[in-house]
Parts: C-alpha cells; structure tokens; sequence
C-alpha cells in the first residue's frame, strides 16, 4: 500500500481558494500537511496547501465525506488545544516573572502531585507557557490567536453559595455600562448569598480557570491585568 503524502491538519473557512485547481469562493477549505517517504510530517506551516474537499478527496484517494468528517475531528481537537493553551497562559503569564516562591506555589498549588523544587516549577511554568504560545502562534489553520497579557480581558464571575460558577461575563469597555453590570452582579449575589469575583483571561473559558484558582493566583491576575492597562 502506498505512503499518504499528505495529512488533514484542520479544515478552515478563511482561506476559499483551492490551491490545487484554483477555484475560488470556496465555503471551506482543507488544511493539508505534506509528509515524508516514512509518513511523518514534513514541513511547516508555510508548507501547508489548502484543497477544496473534492481535490483534498482526490489527492488522498478517500471519499469527500470522509475528508470532511476527518478535517473537522482534527479541527476540533485542533480547538481544544487551544482552549488548554488560554488556560495556561492566563493562569501561569500573570506569574512568569514573579518571586520563585509565589511561582512554586501556584504550580503546586494546581499539580500538587508533583510536589518538588522551586526550580522544577519555574521550569515546568516556562514549559508550559512556551507550548502554549507556541500553539496560538501556529498558522496552519488559521491566523495566530492572541496569547499575550495585553490580550486578556475582564469577566465578572457569579458565584452561587457553594462556590458554583453561575454566570461568567465579559466586562463592558464604556464606564457607565461597568458601573450597571457590576452593581447588577453584587445585587443577584447578594440575593443568592453568593459571591462577584472580577478576572482577567484570555477568554470566558479561561476566566473559569482563574475564578477557581487560589487567591495567589488571582492576586497576580489582577496585579498583571493592572500593569498592562494603566
């Protein structure tokens, strides 16, 4: 049987021409990788084509339907990668460069199965941040997502009593509107015998993630978000 020459790597809706027989206003896209005589990846995002579904079916010899099926299932894992990698950087980027001690804590305090050395930490959270600002910053499917600190934005977290996330919402740019949402907030928590909590992320999901933190944590959250947008 002969090697694939190429693998699925996502399929895309911003890229509608198809670099294999040039037709244009195409819905969709497939993001193709080329590969090596040993069926690995061989090249980067700048190597990638994008086919139209019938092409893409063509030059992998499988049915449309199995192409697009497949280029979704990637796509969607491709999503989940970069859901994992706003998590990280909004809860570890507010501390990169904070006190060893505060950054060990915060590691451990989210991996305290890997209790270890200070140094461990420190290595583990610039691990984690590189790989993630790695994925964000991969084109193959798309432009570069955002994964800096002056990228985060404000929610309003609702908490029920029993420390359940209830509502997550993104703050309001205009002053007026903050004052009404967080008024609005205090007043159904207060009801609820709830709490408001205020963070920073890079998106609603990630916001979760630092709600639920411990208070170091958030405390640097806030300290970063204060930092970058004096």
């Amino acid at each position: 049987m002969p090697i694939a020459k190429w693998t699925i790597k996502g399929i895309v809706d911003d890229h509608q021409e198809c670099d294999c027989c040039g037709r244009r206003g195409l819905k969709r896209t497939v993001a193709l990788m080329p590969l090596d005589a040993d069926g690995n990846e061989d090249g980067t995002a700048e190597d990638v084509v994008y086919y139209g579904t019938s092409c893409a079916a063509t030059a992998l010899s499988w049915t449309q339907g199995r192409v697009t099926d497949t280029a979704r299932a990637a796509q969607a894992k491709r999503d989940q990668h970069d859901a994992f990698a706003r998590r990280m950087i909004s809860i570890y980027a507010p501390v990169e460069f904070a006190p060893v001690r505060d950054r060990a804590r915060v590691y451990y305090g989210r991996n305290q199965r890997e209790r270890g050395t200070a140094m461990k930490a420190m290595e583990e959270v610039a691990r984690l941040l590189a790989e993630a600002r790695a994925t964000l910053a991969d084109t193959t499917t798309g432009p570069a997502r955002p994964s800096r600190i002056e990228d985060f934005r404000r929610y309003v977290v609702l908490l029920t009593v029993d420390l359940r996330i209830l509502r997550v919402l993104p703050v309001p740019e205009e002053e007026s509107a903050r004052q009404e949402q967080a008024a609005a907030a205090q007043l159904r928590a207060e009801r609820m015998g709830g709490s408001v909590l205020v963070v920073a992320a890079l998106d609603a999901e990630a916001a979760r993630d630092v709600a639920y933190a411990d208070d170091l944590t958030r405390e640097w959250n806030t300290k970063a978000w204060q930092a970058t947008h004096v």
